[in-house]
């Protein structure tokens, strides 16, 4: 029963979110979606559209440093090897809701005996990628608060109880991210776990070193895909200042990732936040649809297309 309200819920977010986008742009709307797509891509643009394709690898390339260098501590791995493992995370989290089936995935490639402490060390690592995340949203808060004097919630929703909970939330992250050892115990806690693990020990710990060598790459990340997001919103015609664009893409996380949902919703749920909050300053539904639907299809849907059809072996044994 819990499972099917779950469910229920996912479904009704994702039916609301495409609602929203549909009365937004208008019934014509999607065709004006691919006449965007299509119109911008010419000679002046070109350049642009090579910078936002050649940001993906970078990307990824990122994420695979940042998930060797934090399972490093109990296992060697090369940098091709942590690039397919993360991919095989890819395919897993699409199959998913809310993506929860990428440590899996990114176990794959990983050798048994340190499958459980890997799988820990997944979680931890989208725990960082999380907090840069809500970093950069308090920040765009801030900007339409603080800077431009705009409000950026519906009047019925209390700003103080949005903001409590967000630094609940990322205290919560933190007390994780320098504690991992807690993690671990609390999947132990688990007895069908402990029986996946064959006799493994979750007892270890990130230096903070490594956790801060890992928390500034993910910062680094986060802005390289935000750094996307805010080129294609340009190219696709929403005419703003491009801290108003940053400030947006940064609300547009921060809410998002609250959201429960399936990978099908998850690039109209997005979609329907940036029109929501891009809204404050342009009515280019049509052109944030677009960017929010290209983005989603560049750094998500190509990269599991493509590791979908990787071998499910290790060559380098």
């Amino acid at each position: 029963m819990k499972r099917k309200i779950q469910i229920s819920l996912r479904i009704s977010i994702a039916v609301a979110a495409y609602v929203f986008i549909a009365v937004k742009i208008g019934f014509s709307g999607i065709a004006r979606i691919f006449d965007v797509v299509i119109g911008s891509f010419n000679s002046t643009n070109l350049f642009w559209f090579s910078l936002i394709i050649a940001l993906m690898p970078a990307v990824w390339a990122l994420e695979a440093v940042k998930w060797r260098k934090s399972i490093s501590i109990f296992i060697k791995v090369s940098f091709l090897r942590s690039w397919r493992s993360v991919w095989y995370g890819v395919v897993a989290g699409q199959l998913t809701p809310n993506r929860i089936g990428e440590p899996v995935g990114r176990i794959a490639l990983i050798d048994e005996e340190v499958r459980g402490k890997a799988g820990i060390a997944a979680i931890w690592c989208s725990f960082t990628q999380q907090i840069a995340t809500i970093l950069f949203g308090l920040l765009s808060i801030y900007w339409w608060l603080g800077v431009k004097k705009l409000a950026v919630l519906p009047a019925e929703m209390p700003l103080w109880l949005v903001i409590s909970f967000i630094l609940i939330w990322v205290g919560f992250m933190l007390y994780l991210i320098f504690d991992g050892k807690r993690i671990a115990h609390w999947f132990e806690g688990f007895g069908w776990i402990k029986n996946l693990l064959h006799g493994e020990k979750l007892d270890f710990s990130f230096s903070v070193f490594v956790i801060l060598f890992v928390q500034t790459i993910s910062i680094l990340r986060y802005l390289i895909f935000s750094t996307q997001y805010v080129l294609l919103l340009k190219l696709f015609g929403v005419n703003c200042s491009t801290i108003d664009l940053y400030a947006v893409v940064g609300l547009t996380y921060l809410f998002s990732s609250f959201i429960p949902s399936f990978s099908v919703s998850e690039v109209g749920i997005k979609a329907g936040f940036a029109i929501w909050f891009a809204g404050m300053i342009s009515n280019n539904a049509v052109g944030v649809t677009a960017a929010s639907l290209i983005i989603w299809i560049l750094n998500l849907a190509v990269p599991a297309l493509i590791a979908a059809w990787f071998p499910w072996r290790d060559s380098e044994k």
